[in-house]
């Protein structure tokens, strides 16, 4: 719904946002400069009128609350709805994997083309493209209301052995559903090319697990997978671990450093600073779930060939 009427235009900001325009609105319908689209504008995008409430933010790698300027929080004028507003925005980056060196980019036409293949799918974001008046792809994408993996994990106030035995279990299960919906994604010839703890939103109103943001584009077919394994160590270990945080902080693992024999070999292909092999800092994790853990480690001398493998093998480790 467009809002010709300026008057009738702030009456419904206000009256789903709480929030108040003075002035006349300002209106935009082209996203190109999107720093310049801040919270209070109205964007006017394919015939509907979307609130900008401000940008989005991302914390990860202890820096909390990173803005994102070219994704916008959004109420939907007409709905009610919360969205979020993907602009355009092109980024490149390398990354290496073991002896692997991936290129990726950022970009909006895969992103189009995964949310034309999980449509309707609960494991995923839902969202529909459109194009505005410069041509500009922008994704307007539903909210998932909930918390990340990865805050959830951190924020669990229990001792490693008792998440292991008493909540584990139950995360590896929903784990499960969302490795097969990504192998749903590659056995329909897309992948989503930036597979962190931190993209998967624990749904507040069904406690499903969302994958969100696949708008990055790799070079190699295997970087979901290795994706999938960095999770899987990160839910197995409870968060991170290196083995600086081992001897800084003795007193919350169950071994003594000065005993522990590391090496390279136990740490992983994704990010050789972290520990894959937590069996060493955690001996009562059982050796067929460790060899899983392992086999994403800069020791591996196995790799797993698909998905669906290592599905198969998680299952057997928590029947």
């Amino acid at each position: 719904m467009i809002f010709e009427d300026f008057k009738h235009l702030k009456e419904r900001v206000e009256k789903l946002t709480g929030r108040t325009i003075y002035g006349t609105p300002q209106i935009r319908e082209e996203t190109t400069q999107y720093m310049g689209i801040h919270g209070g504008m109205v964007l006017r995008l394919d015939g509907n009128d979307y609130f900008v409430m401000g940008d989005a933010t991302e914390g990860r790698f202890g820096i909390e609350e990173q803005p994102k300027f070219w994704v916008k929080y959004a109420v939907d004028l007409e709905s009610g709805n919360r969205k979020i507003i993907k602009l355009v925005f092109h980024e490149e980056f390398t990354s290496r994997v073991g002896p692997f060196l991936i290129r990726g980019k950022r970009s909006p036409e895969k992103e189009r083309r995964v949310l034309d293949t999980v449509k309707n799918h609960k494991s995923f974001m839902q969202g529909y493209p459109i194009y505005d008046p410069d041509g500009n792809l922008v994704r307007i994408i539903d909210f998932v209301p909930g918390k990340s993996l990865y805050r959830y994990l951190y924020g669990l106030d229990l001792s490693h052995e008792e998440y292991f035995h008493d909540i584990l279990p139950g995360i590896i299960k929903k784990l499960v559903g969302s490795f097969e919906a990504i192998d749903f994604l590659i056995q329909n010839g897309e992948h989503h090319g930036d597979i962190r703890t931190d993209h998967i939103i624990i749904e507040s109103d069904t406690d499903e697990y969302v994958w969100i943001d696949f708008d990055f584009e790799v070079s190699h077919t295997d970087f979901d997978l290795w994706g999938l394994g960095d999770v899987l160590i990160f839910a197995v270990g409870k968060g991170e671990h290196t083995v600086g945080d081992v001897f800084r902080n003795p007193d919350l693992f169950p071994v003594n450093p000065s005993k522990v024999n590391f090496s390279e070999d136990d740490t992983m292909l994704f990010f050789k600073s972290r520990i894959a092999n937590l069996r060493k800092i955690y001996p009562y994790i059982p050796d067929k779930l460790n060899r899983i853990l392992t086999s994403f480690s800069m020791g591996t001398y196995f790799f797993y060939e698909n998905v669906r493998a290592l599905i198969d093998d998680v299952g057997e480790a928590f029947p």
